[in-house]
C-alpha cells in the first residue's frame, strides 16, 4: 500500500473469538490514527501533537530483517526495541496517545511472506508487545498466502482479543477491491476474522473525475465489494467496519490530494458513517517541497500539520 516515500491506501482486518476477549466491533479500528513512518526518524512527534490536537497514529512499517528471517524489525533495520523508536513510543503515551503497529507496506520483505502460521503470530505478538498496543494494522500490498495470514490472525486474536485491521489498494474509482484482496477477504471470513477494510484511496486512475471525487467513487465501489463478502451485513454495519486512506499531496503516479479532497472525503467518510479514517504521512504534513513526490513533504503549497488538524475534526 505504501512506499517509504509516500503512502499507498489500504483496507483492514478485525477479528473475535469466544475463548478470549472480543475487540469492541463498536470501534474497529482507532477513529483517526494517520500514519507515521516511525523508522525515519524524520518527524517532531511532539511538535506534531502540539500544533495539531492529533495524539493516535499508525506506525509503520513492522517487517522482517533484511537477512532474510522472521525477525520483526522497523523498517527491516531497526529492531523493535531500538532507542529512537521508543523514545518516539513514550512521548506519544505521555501525551495521551495510542497507537496502532503497521505491517507490510509497499516495500522491503513482507513478515506475511516468510514466516510461518504460527512464526507470524509470535512477529504480531512480539511487535504489539514492543509497542505496547493491541492494535494491529496488516498492509497488503505484495502477494502472500491468504490463508497463512488469516490463521495467524485468528490465533493472534484467539490469544488476546487484538483489534486488527487490513489495509488494502483500491483497483481504481469504480473497480473497488482486486482480485488478490477479495480472496484474502474470504479467507478472513471462514477464519472467523472480525474485521476492518481500510481503502487506501491513493495512486490509481481518476478516470476524468475530480480527485476527490474519484476517492469518494472508489470507497463506494469497495463497500459494494464488502457487501459481496459479507451479505448477511446491512449498509450500515458494512459502513462501520470500513476505514479510507488517502496519500495526502502529491501521489506516486500522479494525483494531487489537496485539503480541498481531503474535505470531500472527511465529508464523505461521515455522512456514510465510515469506522475510521487515516492519511499517509504525517510525515509530508507541510510544504516543504514543490511538485514532487517525497517522504517527508506533501509537495503542495500548506500550512505545517494542516492535513492533521484537518483529520482530528473527525474524531469529534
Amino acid at each position: 500500500m505504501f512506499r517509504k516515500a509516500a503512502f499507498l491506501p489500504i483496507v483492514f482486518l478485525v477479528a473475535s473469538c469466544t475463548s478470549a476477549p472480543a475487540p469492541d466491533n463498536s470501534r474497529p479500528a482507532l477513529r483517526v490514527a494517520p500514519y507515521i513512518d516511525i523508522a525515519s526518524g524524520s518527524l517532531d512527534i511532539g511538535e506534531a501533537v502540539r500544533e495539531s490536537g492529533q495524539t493516535d497514529f499508525t506506525l509503520a512499517f513492522v517487517t522482517a530483517d533484511k537477512s532474510g528471517g522472521c525477525t520483526p524489525t522497523w523498517g527491516g533495520t531497526l529492531p523493535l526495541n531500538a532507542p529512537p523508536v521508543q523514545a518516539d513510543l513514550d512521548e506519544i503515551a505521555r501525551l495521551g496517545g495510542e497507537v496502532t503497529v503497521s505491517t507490510g507496506g509497499a516495500t522491503g520483505t513482507y513478515l506475511e511472506k516468510v514466516c510461518s502460521r504460527p512464526q507470524l503470530t509470535a512477529a504480531y505478538r512480539t511487535a504489539l508487545d514492543a509497542a505496547g498496543s493491541n492494535d494491529l494494522d496488516v498492509d497488503i500490498e505484495q502477494s502472500i498466502a491468504p490463508d497463512t495470514v488469516t490463521g495467524a490472525l485468528a490465533d493472534l486474536q484467539r490469544e488476546r482479543g487484538t483489534r486488527i485491521t487490513l489495509t488494502v489498494p483500491v483497483a481504481g474509482a469504480s473497480q473497488g477491491l482486486t482480485d488478490d484482496t477479495l480472496t484474502l477477504l474470504r479467507s478472513a471470513r471462514a477464519a472467523g476474522l472480525d474485521l476492518s477494510v481500510n481503502a487506501m484511496t491513493m495512486n490509481f486512475d481518476p478516470d476524468g473525475a475530480g480527485w476527490g471525487e474519484a476517492m469518494t467513487a472508489a470507497v463506494a465501489a469497495v463497500a459494494a465489494d464488502l457487501a459481496s463478502v459479507w451479505p448477511d451485513r446491512d449498509q450500515a454495519a458494512l459502513h462501520a467496519m470500513l476505514g479510507v486512506t488517502p496519500m495526502i499531496g502529491v501521489n506516486d503516479t500522479g494525483p494531487v490530494t489537496t485539503l480541498a479532497d481531503a474535505r470531500a472525503v472527511l465529508a464523505y467518510a461521515s455522512e456514510r458513517g465510515l469506522g475510521f479514517v487515516r492519511f499517509w504521512s504525517v510525515n509530508r504534513d507541510n510544504d516543504g517541497c514543490s511538485g514532487t513526490v517525497s517522504p517527508s513533504c506533501s509537495g503542495i503549497a500548506q500550512s505545517e500539520f494542516e492535513f492533521t488538524r484537518l483529520f482530528d475534526e473527525f474524531s469529534a
